[in-house]
């Protein structure tokens, strides 16, 4: 006779969305190592007195006790393990998180072991923190998730004869997920060109140890470009838009215009003193 079910069960757990529900509960999404990804209720956090309201932002990784439900599990413990602090102090680093928690939560079946993809997004979330290239974490982020869930892009050989593509002049095709030869541009008339050097950066990011893929230097447009094809290969697997991933333009955006101002007041600067 098989044993019956555990009625309370403890958990790490990062979480990856909320929302509210009626005055004072969330619905928390949770990203576990063995149930995948998981709702769950969490009673009165949105009380001024609630215990666990501070452990259970975004993109914290925490334990958790749940406590089986009919419809969801209920939390009754919570504690923060980390809070990844310096990543919420920068919006160019917060806007990748929540980008990557999107992911998480569109490419993650329901209680089911996500072991390798909880691991994916907690290094992930571990770099941002710490420091590290925002496009090399987002970009080999995206990538490895692709290829965990069945989704590998082909970077490097023509989806239609299986030939090797020379990063100039080739195309590709986000629906499809790959790179399309000269010879076969005809059978993929929505393929669109690919920039060369690009090109190059994702092959490296795919095919190189995350070391030494964060040695790799890129421009603000280059960066633009990397961002551009991946956000579009992405909303093709997942065939939804993607609400983080404006955020994240939008964000980049107003910092490369913040540098540029700051560059152009210490020229101004120079100029004065020059005159003085």
């Amino acid at each position: 006779m098989p044993g019956r079910a555990p009625r309370v069960t403890k958990t790490e757990a990062i979480v990856i969305r909320q929302r509210r529900l009626g005055e004072a509960d969330r619905i928390v999404s949770l990203l576990t190592p063995l149930r995948g990804k998981v709702d769950v209720v969490a009673k009165g956090v949105l009380r001024s007195k609630s215990r666990m309201a501070g452990h259970l932002e975004a993109l914290t990784h925490v334990e958790v006790v749940l406590a089986h439900g009919r419809s969801m599990d209920v939390v009754t413990q919570a504690q923060a393990v980390e809070s990844f602090t310096a990543l919420r102090g920068d919006l160019d680093r917060l806007s990748a998180a929540l980008y990557l928690a999107e992911l998480a939560d569109r490419f993650t079946v329901e209680h089911a072991d996500a072991t390798g993809l909880f691991t994916l997004l907690h290094s992930a979330l571990v770099r941002l923190d710490r420091g590290d290239g925002q496009q090399v974490v987002t970009r080999t982020y995206e990538l490895a998730l692709l290829e965990a869930t069945g989704f590998r892009p082909e970077w490097t050989r023509c989806l239609g004869c299986d030939l090797d593509v020379p990063a100039e002049g080739a195309r590709w095709s986000a629906v499809e997920g790959g790179v399309i030869g000269a010879e076969c541009a005809a059978k993929y008339p929505a393929a669109v060109p690919i920039d060369a050097t690009a090109l190059r950066v994702l092959r490296a990011y795919q095919s190189q140890p995350y070391e030494e893929a964060g040695r790799i230097r890129l421009t603000d447009d280059l960066a633009a470009r990397l961002e551009q094809i991946m956000h579009s290969l992405m909303r093709a697997v997942a065939e939804r838009e993607l609400k983080s991933a404006a955020f994240v333009s939008a964000a980049r955006h107003a910092r490369v215009a913040e540098e540029a101002a700051e560059a152009t007041g210490d020229e101004d600067d120079e100029a004065e003193a020059l005159e003085d």
